[in-house]
């Protein structure tokens, strides 16, 4: 594109358009979850109480993943990214958007919050496929987006799109998920603390309910990067995948989630008779236990 050409563009942009964007305002609505963000519904039931003694008498630094994660009964792991508090309040704040019991299993109970620490703390650092981490990045702009606008990457560090066309382009932030998640939790205290002089985990249900419902209409405070909405996206985007995933990766453990919707797993073969019997069922089934009936 010519310099004439670049100049045309930027003429016929509204003052306050994308190239008045900050890193600030792009952190607030840029995470993974921005594209697949959507109504979302608190859970009701009674808070559990994850905070053992065990986990009280671990002492991580603030920034690893040292000392071990509490979870259900005597269940204990070694943390890879959270430190205990950070676990603390991922569960509880899991446990609020899948609550449970011990006889009717939510997240806590599945181990969700063990499936989003191996996630961050493994070698991908969080990702879930292969991501473009250089810019420039899309932005959701208010006014109307030319395509020509919208095409032009090579003139600003952040790109104009129109909402609906958002999903297009998958994971964008300059944030890695390990960012977005130790930031957003501090993000979430902090919040809590304003609104109620208490952490997250130390919350009543309905307060921990009033923070995540502020969270996911973007009305909470203080997100400077990531947002509050991107950020409450993210962390039930993740809740869902640690409650229904393969318990491979940490999460629905006992295959709870599995059980809970009647997904049968990893099974090998259906026979003609399976598939034309809607009465048929079949206890779901892990890779590992699929695979350990092979001799794999």
């Amino acid at each position: 594109m010519s310099e004439s050409e670049k100049e045309a563009l930027i003429a016929e942009q509204p003052e306050n358009d994308h190239r008045s964007v900050s890193r600030r305002q792009f952190l607030k609505v840029s995470t993974a979850a921005v594209a697949s963000a959507g109504a979302v519904t608190v859970g009701t039931a009674t808070a559990l109480d994850i905070r053992s003694t065990h986990a009280q008498d671990a002492t991580p630094s603030p920034a690893s993943g040292e000392g071990t994660m509490p979870g259900m009964g005597t269940d204990m792991r070694p943390a890879q990214f959270f430190n205990i508090h950070e676990a603390q309040t991922v569960d509880a704040i899991a446990s609020r958007i899948l609550p449970g019991t011990a006889d009717d299993p939510g997240a806590h109970e599945a181990g969700v919050v063990f499936y989003i620490d191996g996630k961050l703390g493994g070698t991908n650092l969080g990702y879930s496929l292969k991501t473009y981490q250089q810019g420039p990045f899309p932005v959701v702009s208010e006014q109307p987006v030319s395509v020509t606008a919208a095409s032009t990457r090579d003139i600003y560090e952040f790109v104009p799109v129109a909402e609906d066309q958002i999903a297009r382009f998958g994971y964008q932030s300059v944030q890695t998920p390990q960012e977005v998640y130790r930031q957003g939790l501090g993000y979430v205290d902090a919040y809590a603390q304003s609104k109620f002089k208490k952490d997250f985990i130390d919350l009543s249900a309905d307060q921990q309910d009033q923070i995540l419902t502020d969270m996911a209409a973007d009305k909470a405070t203080g997100f400077d990067g990531p947002g509050a909405a991107a950020f409450f996206t993210t962390l039930r985007n993740d809740t869902i995948e640690g409650m229904f995933s393969d318990p491979m990766y940490g999460g629905n453990r006992d295959m709870v989630g599995w059980k809970l919707i009647g997904y049968p797993g990893a099974q090998r073969i259906y026979t003609p008779d399976d598939l034309q019997n809607k009465n048929f069922q079949r206890e779901p089934q892990s890779m590992a236990q699929l695979m350990a009936k092979e001799g794999h």
